[in-house]
Protein backbone atom coordinates (compact mmCIF):
# COMPACT_ATOMS: atom_id res chain seq x y z
CA UNK A 1 0.00 0.00 0.00
CA UNK A 2 1.43 3.55 -0.95
CA UNK A 3 0.92 6.78 0.17
CA UNK A 4 1.39 9.61 -2.10
CA UNK A 5 1.74 13.37 -0.36
CA UNK A 6 1.33 16.61 -2.25
CA UNK A 7 2.61 19.24 -1.04
CA UNK A 8 1.47 22.95 -1.81
CA UNK A 9 3.73 25.08 -4.41
CA UNK A 10 5.56 27.12 -1.54
CA UNK A 11 7.02 24.26 0.56
CA UNK A 12 10.57 23.56 0.01
CA UNK A 13 11.29 20.24 1.26
CA UNK A 14 14.69 20.78 2.68
CA UNK A 15 16.13 21.20 5.42
CA UNK A 16 17.25 24.90 5.55
CA UNK A 17 14.00 25.94 3.73
CA UNK A 18 11.44 23.89 5.48
CA UNK A 19 8.08 26.00 6.33
CA UNK A 20 5.54 24.51 8.97
CA UNK A 21 4.32 22.53 6.58
CA UNK A 22 7.25 20.40 5.41
CA UNK A 23 8.41 20.32 9.34
CA UNK A 24 5.16 18.51 10.49
CA UNK A 25 5.69 15.93 7.57
CA UNK A 26 9.30 15.41 8.24
CA UNK A 27 8.44 14.83 11.79
CA UNK A 28 4.90 12.42 11.09
CA UNK A 29 7.48 10.68 8.72
CA UNK A 30 10.18 9.79 11.22
CA UNK A 31 8.16 6.85 12.95
CA UNK A 32 5.28 6.16 10.16
CA UNK A 33 5.20 2.35 9.72
CA UNK A 34 4.48 3.60 6.24
CA UNK A 35 7.74 5.24 5.82
CA UNK A 36 9.03 3.15 3.25
CA UNK A 37 5.73 3.40 1.28
CA UNK A 38 5.36 7.19 1.33
CA UNK A 39 5.99 9.50 -1.89
CA UNK A 40 6.18 13.39 -1.35
CA UNK A 41 5.57 15.51 -4.67
CA UNK A 42 6.76 19.40 -4.44
CA UNK A 43 8.67 21.99 -5.74
CA UNK A 44 12.00 20.56 -7.02
CA UNK A 45 14.81 21.10 -4.42
CA UNK A 46 18.21 20.04 -4.87
CA UNK A 47 18.37 18.54 -1.51
CA UNK A 48 15.19 17.46 0.08
CA UNK A 49 14.39 15.99 3.64
CA UNK A 50 14.08 12.64 2.73
CA UNK A 51 15.63 11.69 -1.03
CA UNK A 52 14.51 8.52 -1.19
CA UNK A 53 11.05 9.26 -0.65
CA UNK A 54 11.12 12.65 -2.21
CA UNK A 55 10.08 13.88 -6.54
CA UNK A 56 10.83 16.79 -6.93
CA UNK A 57 8.96 18.82 -9.70
CA UNK A 58 9.45 21.58 -12.52
CA UNK A 59 6.24 23.71 -12.36
CA UNK A 60 4.50 25.12 -15.25
CA UNK A 61 2.56 28.17 -14.06
CA UNK A 62 1.76 29.46 -17.47
CA UNK A 63 1.11 25.99 -19.22
CA UNK A 64 -0.95 24.74 -16.00
CA UNK A 65 -2.79 28.10 -14.93
CA UNK A 66 -0.47 28.28 -11.70
CA UNK A 67 2.31 26.54 -9.85
CA UNK A 68 0.60 24.58 -7.53
CA UNK A 69 -2.41 23.27 -10.05
CA UNK A 70 1.10 22.58 -12.23
CA UNK A 71 2.50 20.20 -9.40
CA UNK A 72 -0.95 18.21 -9.30
CA UNK A 73 -1.17 17.73 -13.33
CA UNK A 74 2.67 16.58 -13.60
CA UNK A 75 1.97 14.44 -10.45
CA UNK A 76 -1.02 13.08 -12.32
CA UNK A 77 1.11 12.44 -15.17
CA UNK A 78 4.35 10.81 -13.78
CA UNK A 79 1.86 8.08 -11.83
CA UNK A 80 -0.75 7.57 -14.65
CA UNK A 81 0.76 4.24 -16.02
CA UNK A 82 2.74 2.77 -12.67
CA UNK A 83 0.57 -0.05 -12.12
CA UNK A 84 -0.41 0.86 -8.50
CA UNK A 85 -3.95 -1.07 -7.29
CA UNK A 86 -4.31 0.65 -3.94
CA UNK A 87 -2.77 4.21 -2.28
CA UNK A 88 -4.03 6.87 -0.66
CA UNK A 89 -3.30 10.28 -1.45
CA UNK A 90 -3.05 12.70 0.76
CA UNK A 91 -3.25 16.88 -0.28
CA UNK A 92 -1.74 19.59 2.34
CA UNK A 93 -3.64 23.32 2.49
CA UNK A 94 -5.42 23.51 -0.76
CA UNK A 95 -8.62 22.69 -0.43
CA UNK A 96 -8.92 23.28 -4.34
CA UNK A 97 -6.85 20.66 -5.48
CA UNK A 98 -8.73 18.67 -3.35
CA UNK A 99 -11.73 19.30 -5.60
CA UNK A 100 -9.35 18.93 -8.69
CA UNK A 101 -8.42 15.45 -7.95
CA UNK A 102 -11.81 14.48 -6.74
CA UNK A 103 -12.19 14.65 -10.69
CA UNK A 104 -9.26 13.07 -11.98
CA UNK A 105 -8.79 10.23 -9.79
CA UNK A 106 -10.59 7.30 -7.59
CA UNK A 107 -7.76 6.42 -5.22
CA UNK A 108 -9.20 7.65 -1.95
CA UNK A 109 -8.19 11.36 -1.03
CA UNK A 110 -6.76 12.50 2.93
CA UNK A 111 -7.22 16.70 3.21
CA UNK A 112 -4.82 18.36 5.85
CA UNK A 113 -5.77 21.71 7.08
CA UNK A 114 -2.87 23.70 8.91
CA UNK A 115 -4.95 26.81 8.25
CA UNK A 116 -8.26 28.80 8.64
CA UNK A 117 -10.54 26.56 5.94
CA UNK A 118 -12.61 29.96 5.62
CA UNK A 119 -10.15 31.58 4.46
CA UNK A 120 -8.62 28.80 1.87
CA UNK A 121 -10.08 28.89 -2.08
CA UNK A 122 -11.82 25.84 -2.58
CA UNK A 123 -13.29 25.91 1.33
CA UNK A 124 -14.68 29.24 2.36
CA UNK A 125 -18.28 28.56 1.37
CA UNK A 126 -20.49 26.05 3.16
CA UNK A 127 -21.28 23.89 0.44
CA UNK A 128 -17.90 23.57 -0.35
CA UNK A 129 -17.16 22.16 2.97
CA UNK A 130 -19.98 19.71 2.87
CA UNK A 131 -18.76 18.50 -0.57
CA UNK A 132 -15.54 18.05 0.63
CA UNK A 133 -16.73 15.86 3.40
CA UNK A 134 -18.84 14.19 0.85
CA UNK A 135 -15.59 13.09 -1.15
CA UNK A 136 -13.03 12.71 1.57
CA UNK A 137 -11.81 9.82 2.92
CA UNK A 138 -10.13 12.19 5.49
CA UNK A 139 -9.98 15.22 6.71
CA UNK A 140 -7.08 16.42 9.35
CA UNK A 141 -7.09 19.49 11.24
CA UNK A 142 -4.13 20.69 13.22
CA UNK A 143 -6.31 21.84 16.23
CA UNK A 144 -9.50 22.33 17.66
CA UNK A 145 -10.13 25.56 16.57
CA UNK A 146 -9.64 24.63 12.84
CA UNK A 147 -11.75 21.92 12.86
CA UNK A 148 -14.11 23.98 14.21
CA UNK A 149 -13.66 26.87 12.13
CA UNK A 150 -14.47 24.34 8.93
CA UNK A 151 -17.27 22.79 10.54
CA UNK A 152 -19.00 26.30 11.08
CA UNK A 153 -23.17 26.02 9.86
CA UNK A 154 -22.26 22.26 9.87
CA UNK A 155 -25.43 20.49 11.45
CA UNK A 156 -24.46 16.87 10.68
CA UNK A 157 -21.45 15.09 12.72
CA UNK A 158 -19.03 14.02 10.16
CA UNK A 159 -16.93 10.14 11.39
CA UNK A 160 -14.55 11.44 8.58
CA UNK A 161 -13.12 14.34 10.71
CA UNK A 162 -10.03 13.79 12.43
CA UNK A 163 -7.88 16.43 15.28
CA UNK A 164 -4.39 15.50 14.24
CA UNK A 165 -1.98 18.49 15.98
CA UNK A 166 2.06 18.66 14.77
CA UNK A 167 4.13 16.38 16.40
CA UNK A 168 7.64 17.03 18.07
CA UNK A 169 9.57 15.63 20.31
CA UNK A 170 10.67 17.10 23.64
CA UNK A 171 14.42 18.01 23.54
CA UNK A 172 16.19 16.42 26.51
CA UNK A 173 19.47 18.22 25.97
CA UNK A 174 17.43 21.26 26.71
CA UNK A 175 16.84 20.18 30.62
CA UNK A 176 20.13 21.75 31.70
CA UNK A 177 21.46 24.13 29.03
CA UNK A 178 19.07 27.21 29.59
CA UNK A 179 20.53 31.28 29.48
CA UNK A 180 19.11 34.31 30.81
CA UNK A 181 17.95 34.77 27.18
CA UNK A 182 14.53 35.59 25.69
CA UNK A 183 13.16 35.12 22.15
CA UNK A 184 11.22 36.32 19.34
CA UNK A 185 10.90 33.63 16.50
CA UNK A 186 8.42 33.98 13.07
CA UNK A 187 7.86 36.32 10.49
CA UNK A 188 8.18 39.56 10.75
CA UNK A 189 4.38 40.62 9.74
CA UNK A 190 2.30 42.85 11.87
CA UNK A 191 -0.21 39.70 12.63
CA UNK A 192 2.49 38.07 14.15
CA UNK A 193 2.85 40.44 17.06
CA UNK A 194 6.42 41.33 16.50
CA UNK A 195 5.97 45.41 17.27
CA UNK A 196 4.48 44.14 21.07
CA UNK A 197 7.23 42.26 21.72
CA UNK A 198 9.87 45.18 20.39
CA UNK A 199 7.75 47.47 22.15
CA UNK A 200 7.63 45.30 25.65
CA UNK A 201 11.24 44.66 24.91
CA UNK A 202 11.91 48.58 25.45
CA UNK A 203 9.87 48.91 28.63
CA UNK A 204 12.28 45.96 30.18
CA UNK A 205 15.98 45.69 28.95
CA UNK A 206 17.37 48.10 30.50
CA UNK A 207 16.51 46.78 33.96
CA UNK A 208 17.68 43.60 33.36
CA UNK A 209 20.99 44.12 31.48
CA UNK A 210 22.46 40.78 32.08
CA UNK A 211 19.21 39.47 30.19
CA UNK A 212 19.41 38.96 26.48
CA UNK A 213 16.64 39.51 23.72
CA UNK A 214 16.61 37.96 20.42
CA UNK A 215 14.34 38.26 17.15
CA UNK A 216 14.37 35.19 14.46
CA UNK A 217 12.79 35.70 11.69
CA UNK A 218 11.87 37.70 8.06
CA UNK A 219 8.92 38.58 6.32
CA UNK A 220 9.32 36.23 4.38
CA UNK A 221 11.35 32.64 4.49
CA UNK A 222 14.64 32.34 3.28
CA UNK A 223 14.98 36.35 3.16
CA UNK A 224 19.14 37.63 4.28
CA UNK A 225 18.08 41.18 3.69
CA UNK A 226 14.53 43.02 5.18
CA UNK A 227 12.43 43.73 2.29
CA UNK A 228 9.08 45.57 3.61
CA UNK A 229 8.71 48.86 5.48
CA UNK A 230 7.21 47.10 8.15
CA UNK A 231 10.31 44.64 8.72
CA UNK A 232 13.06 47.77 8.02
CA UNK A 233 11.10 49.83 10.74
CA UNK A 234 10.97 46.66 13.73
CA UNK A 235 14.41 45.81 12.92
CA UNK A 236 15.95 49.25 13.29
CA UNK A 237 13.36 49.76 16.31
CA UNK A 238 14.58 46.66 18.24
CA UNK A 239 18.54 47.75 17.53
CA UNK A 240 17.93 51.08 18.78
CA UNK A 241 17.02 49.21 22.39
CA UNK A 242 20.55 48.78 23.42
CA UNK A 243 23.66 46.30 23.77
CA UNK A 244 21.61 43.11 25.01
CA UNK A 245 19.35 42.68 21.90
CA UNK A 246 20.24 41.04 18.89
CA UNK A 247 18.73 40.59 15.70
CA UNK A 248 19.33 37.32 13.61
CA UNK A 249 17.68 37.38 10.76
CA UNK A 250 16.13 34.71 8.88
CA UNK A 251 17.86 31.13 9.70
CA UNK A 252 18.10 27.48 8.87
CA UNK A 253 15.49 25.47 11.51
CA UNK A 254 18.51 23.62 12.92
CA UNK A 255 20.22 26.75 13.77
CA UNK A 256 16.60 28.22 15.09
CA UNK A 257 16.65 24.84 17.32
CA UNK A 258 19.95 25.17 18.64
CA UNK A 259 19.36 28.51 20.29
CA UNK A 260 15.88 27.47 21.12
CA UNK A 261 17.44 25.04 23.43
CA UNK A 262 19.64 27.33 25.75
CA UNK A 263 17.23 30.02 25.45
CA UNK A 264 14.75 30.42 28.61
CA UNK A 265 11.72 32.24 27.14
CA UNK A 266 9.90 32.58 23.99
CA UNK A 267 6.86 35.17 23.48
CA UNK A 268 4.35 34.49 20.65
CA UNK A 269 2.47 37.46 20.40
CA UNK A 270 0.37 36.86 17.99
CA UNK A 271 -3.20 38.94 17.24
CA UNK A 272 -4.42 37.08 14.77
CA UNK A 273 -5.83 33.28 15.38
CA UNK A 274 -2.77 30.76 15.16
CA UNK A 275 -4.24 27.82 13.30
CA UNK A 276 -1.95 25.66 15.69
CA UNK A 277 1.18 27.71 16.88
CA UNK A 278 4.02 25.87 15.91
CA UNK A 279 6.59 27.76 17.24
CA UNK A 280 4.99 27.91 20.63
CA UNK A 281 4.83 23.81 20.54
CA UNK A 282 9.04 24.37 19.94
CA UNK A 283 9.12 26.50 22.59
CA UNK A 284 7.36 24.00 25.26
CA UNK A 285 9.22 21.14 23.36
CA UNK A 286 12.80 23.19 24.02
CA UNK A 287 11.38 23.42 27.84
CA UNK A 288 10.54 27.30 27.47
CA UNK A 289 8.68 29.51 29.41
CA UNK A 290 6.21 30.58 26.01
CA UNK A 291 4.20 33.59 26.43
CA UNK A 292 1.60 33.59 24.16
CA UNK A 293 -2.19 35.07 23.06
CA UNK A 294 -4.78 33.13 23.96
CA UNK A 295 -6.41 32.80 20.12
CA UNK A 296 -6.94 30.04 18.22
CA UNK A 297 -4.66 26.77 18.03
CA UNK A 298 -2.26 28.50 20.74
CA UNK A 299 -4.87 28.03 23.68
CA UNK A 300 -4.91 24.08 22.24
CA UNK A 301 -1.13 24.00 22.63
CA UNK A 302 0.11 26.46 25.73
CA UNK A 303 -2.56 25.80 27.79
CA UNK A 304 -1.67 25.21 31.76
CA UNK A 305 2.08 24.40 30.23
CA UNK A 306 2.58 28.03 29.46
CA UNK A 307 0.84 31.60 29.83
CA UNK A 308 -1.38 32.57 28.20
CA UNK A 309 -2.28 36.53 27.88
CA UNK A 310 -5.93 37.59 27.12
CA UNK A 311 -5.21 41.33 26.13
CA UNK A 312 -1.72 41.18 24.25
CA UNK A 313 -0.11 44.50 24.08
CA UNK A 314 3.25 45.52 25.01
CA UNK A 315 2.43 46.20 29.10
CA UNK A 316 0.95 42.59 29.91
CA UNK A 317 3.77 41.14 27.94
CA UNK A 318 6.58 43.43 29.51
CA UNK A 319 5.02 42.42 33.01
CA UNK A 320 4.82 38.54 32.73
CA UNK A 321 8.57 38.73 31.33
CA UNK A 322 9.64 41.32 34.07
CA UNK A 323 7.96 38.50 37.01
CA UNK A 324 9.91 35.95 35.60
CA UNK A 325 13.14 37.21 35.33
CA UNK A 326 12.91 38.45 38.80
CA UNK A 327 11.60 35.22 40.24
CA UNK A 328 14.33 32.25 39.55
CA UNK A 329 11.74 29.89 41.42
CA UNK A 330 8.97 31.18 38.75
CA UNK A 331 10.58 30.79 36.11
CA UNK A 332 11.78 26.74 37.00
CA UNK A 333 7.62 26.38 37.38
CA UNK A 334 7.17 27.49 34.32
CA UNK A 335 9.74 25.91 32.58
CA UNK A 336 8.97 22.29 34.00
CA UNK A 337 4.49 22.93 33.41
CA UNK A 338 6.22 22.98 29.99
CA UNK A 339 6.57 19.38 30.13
CA UNK A 340 4.06 18.52 31.98
CA UNK A 341 1.42 16.14 30.17
CA UNK A 342 3.38 16.52 27.11
CA UNK A 343 1.22 14.73 24.35
CA UNK A 344 3.00 15.99 21.36
CA UNK A 345 5.69 13.58 20.70
CA UNK A 346 6.11 12.11 17.04
CA UNK A 347 5.43 8.38 18.05
CA UNK A 348 2.13 8.96 19.71
CA UNK A 349 1.09 11.45 16.65
CA UNK A 350 2.38 9.41 14.12
CA UNK A 351 1.16 6.09 15.75
CA UNK A 352 -2.60 8.30 15.61
CA UNK A 353 -2.13 9.02 12.19
CA UNK A 354 -1.07 5.57 10.96
CA UNK A 355 -4.20 4.04 13.13
CA UNK A 356 -6.63 6.54 10.90
CA UNK A 357 -4.78 5.91 7.59
CA UNK A 358 -5.07 1.67 8.53
CA UNK A 359 -9.12 1.98 9.12
CA UNK A 360 -9.05 4.24 5.52
CA UNK A 361 -7.43 1.17 3.93
CA UNK A 362 -9.86 -1.52 5.40
CA UNK A 363 -12.62 0.28 4.20
CA UNK A 364 -11.47 1.21 0.39
CA UNK A 365 -9.52 -1.73 0.08
CA UNK A 366 -10.63 -4.81 2.45
CA UNK A 367 -7.57 -5.90 3.47
CA UNK A 368 -4.45 -4.99 5.98
CA UNK A 369 -1.66 -3.47 4.66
Amino acid sequence: MKIDIILPYKEIFSPSKASSVSITIKNSMKFSQFKNNITIYGQHTDNPIFKKNFIGIKTNKFLHGGNNISIVKNYLKLTKNNGEVNKIIEIHNRPYLFNFLTKKTNFPLILYYHNDPLTMKGSKFLQERKNIIKKAAGIFFVSNYIRDRFLSGIVDNPNNIFVLPNSLDRNLKSKNTKKKEVLFVGKLVPEKGVDIYVEAVKLIANKFIDWKFYIIGSSKAGLKKPETRFEKKIINSFLSIGKNVKYYGFLPHSRVCNIMQKASILVVPSIWNEPFGLTALEGLANRQVVIASKVGGLIDIVGRRGILIQKIDQENVASKLRKLMKNKDELNKYQNNAWSNYCFDQKTISEKQDKIRQDIIKKYFYFKP
